[in-house]
């Protein structure tokens, strides 16, 4: 799940997370407390189902209040130990709080309502929480888990640089190459040699402040004779992923994801190739 810098102003978030930690310090202290009198006088007598049950939904309702105030706001840059404090501090402190309320002279029903609102908060808001702050780290980790499947032998692959962008060692391109003037998304020849029609040149996409997925386009017009074999090499910018999208005779259209939301608007330039057989080889090839 990716998640997006919500357009709140410096103030409100500063409210937010007072909000976030200030309740978490007095849902600890109440439970503290709750405890502590569940120790001294062994029960809450005095209470009934009523009172009981309401102190279980007000923990409830505390509980996700505290973390939709953290998640409000946007705490990307903070360490992962404090979401990890808002993640457990309210949860420990919800389980004790409901067990200092269970005490003997209720009944069977009035004590599963007490454990079936504070569970069903924690689940649904708990797992909203992780996900949300550690959404692309898990999805990484099933990603990584997950089997490849081989690419079918009957189509020709399409060769995508996944990982690790293509160093100016490993493949030279010419230093002029390079110079994308500002303002200009694509720069592309199309020329034909020996029988191949060949699309090259440098494109660029645009990541703004906190957007980690774009889709890149690349139109053929009019369109390539085939569908054609496509290169993608990131030049320059913050390291992106790229995966195929869609290749047509008409275009293609490339999945580019950073690591981590930018802070700034991001400008990575990639240098594009495609290639594919002329109509009349293509022709010959057929007759044979």
């Amino acid at each position: 799940m990716e998640r997006q810098s919500p357009s709140i102003s410096p103030e409100l978030r500063g409210i937010c997370l007072s909000l976030a930690v200030g309740g978490t310090c007095l849902l600890a202290t109440a439970a503290v407390i709750a405890c502590g009198v569940r120790l001294s006088v062994d029960e809450f007598s005095i209470l009934s189902a009523g009172p009981s049950l309401a102190i279980a939904l007000l923990t409830a309702a505390w509980c996700a209040s505290i973390r939709a105030a953290w998640l409000a706001a946007s705490p990307i840059g903070l360490s992962n130990r404090l979401h990890g404090v808002i993640a457990v501090v309210p949860f420990v402190s919800a389980i004790l709080i409901t067990r200092s309320i269970t005490f003997a002279p209720l009944t069977e029903y009035s004590t599963f309502l007490l454990w079936f609102a504070i569970a069903a908060q924690e689940l649904t808001t708990l797992s909203l929480f992780a996900m949300t702050l550690f959404g692309d780290r898990i999805g990484e980790v099933f990603h990584r888990s997950e089997v490849k499947p081989v690419a079918p032998a009957l189509t020709k692959p399409l060769k995508i640089e996944t990982e690790e962008p293509l160093s100016v060692a490993e493949e030279p391109i010419e230093e002029e190459s390079f110079d994308l003037p500002p303002g200009v998304t694509q720069q592309l020849t199309r020329a034909t040699e020996a029988g191949q029609e060949h699309v090259h040149g440098l494109v660029r996409a645009k990541f703004v402040s906190g957007q980690r997925h774009v889709y890149l386009h690349v139109g053929f017009c009019p369109p390539l004779p085939s569908v054609p074999h496509v290169e993608l090499h990131q030049l320059e910018g913050p390291e992106v992923q790229i995966k195929q999208g869609q290749v047509l005779t008409s275009g293609v259209r490339f999945d580019l994801k950073l690591r981590e939301a930018p802070t700034v608007d991001a400008l990575p330039v990639f240098e594009f190739m495609a290639t594919c057989p002329t109509s009349n080889e293509e022709g010959l090839r057929a007759a044979s």
